[in-house]
This record gives structure tokens, sequence and C-alpha cells, in this order.
């Protein structure tokens, strides 16, 4: 699996063995993974993308753009405020209100059976 792992480094002019360091990751594991003889598993993915301000897309050639990590990550908070805010709206109602809710939820979805 192709990646971009190698670039970022040397753009940060940081050594395997510093990178894996950094990474708590053996040197050798990460050699193998620039030379492609290794797949970066979805947590090392993860971690890559954070340390290099990067998405996981973006380090597996799955995009071209560079999405900031921060501002993806910002994105997930404004949803889980929404998320957050939605399930307090929730609670507040009765019961018959919220088995209201939940058939608009499965029309609006299209599903017979929510729970």
């Amino acid at each position: 699996m192709r990646t971009r792992i190698k670039d970022l480094r040397l753009e940060k002019k940081l050594s395997q063995q510093a990178l894996a360091k950094n990474l708590s990751l053996n040197q050798s594991t990460l050699s193998k993974i620039e030379c492609e003889i290794a797949v970066p598993d979805a947590l090392l993915v993860s971690d890559l993308s954070r340390f290099f301000h990067v998405s996981a897309d973006y380090v597996l050639y799955l995009a071209e753009e560079r999405l900031n990590a921060d501002l993806l990550l910002a994105n997930d908070m404004f949803h889980l405020k929404k998320y957050r805010d939605h399930m307090s709206m929730y609670q507040q109602l009765n019961p018959l209100q919220q088995k209201t809710c939940d058939i608009f939820m499965q029309n609006m979805l299209g599903i017979n059976e929510l729970f």
C-alpha cells in the first residue's frame, strides 16, 4: 500500500528512527511501511495524520488536499455538540412525544423499526 509517510517525514527533516520514537513505533516497522512491504494499521494512520496535521486520506493517497486534522477535529466537535443538543431535547420529551419522534425518524430514514 502506497503512503505519503516518507514524504511527510522528510518534509519535517525527521529520520525514521525519530519518527518511530515519536509514534512509539519500531523503526524497522516504519521502514517496511515506507518500502511498501508492510501495511500501516488504522491506529497508525490516525496517529500519523495527527502528527503531521493532515487527513488520513492524504496519508493514504486517497486525497490530494492536505486537510488539516485540527479542522477535521473541529468539524467532528461541531457535530458532536449538535448530537448532544438533540439528545438533550429528546430527553426532555415525554414518552408519547419520544415515540412520535422515533416514528418520525424511522419514516425519514425509511426503516421499519429503529428499536
